[in-house]
């Protein structure tokens, strides 16, 4: 079982995986202006969030706890799917979005970091 803390993490990262995925796929509402640096850490952060995942699957439970990992992988498809509901696109501007993009590798660590220390 996964500490209560840090299950608001998993579903954020989900978001942030279909936000990202939507960008590489060219599936934006907006037409937003990036810049080649922008779109490789984006696809640099797609690419690192599975590998992300499934250390955060193995390792966020412990030896102990096997159902852990089946608790990551729901809660991150849960964010996944809520993409469809909450477009990000929709609720930020061009430049958040952007910087959103831009930070979306960081943020993805940390957010599976803090899951397998808390976890």
């Amino acid at each position: 079982m996964l500490n209560p803390v840090v299950v608001p993490l998993l579903p954020i990262v989900g978001l942030l995986t279909a936000n990202l995925n939507a960008l590489i796929r060219g599936e934006q509402k907006l037409s937003i202006p990036i810049g080649l640096k922008t779109l490789t850490a984006a696809a640099c952060a797609f690419a690192c969030v599975w590998f992300a995942l499934l250390i955060t699957a193995i390792y966020g439970g412990g030896e102990s706890d096997s159902f852990a990992g089946i608790e990551v992988l729901m809660f991150f498809a849960l964010g996944f799917l809520l993409y469809r509901f909450v477009d990000l696109s929709r609720l930020l501007g061009a430049s958040a979005q952007v910087w959103l993009y831009r930070l979306s590798l960081p943020l993805i660590v940390m957010a599976c970091h803090g899951v397998i220390n808390w976890g």
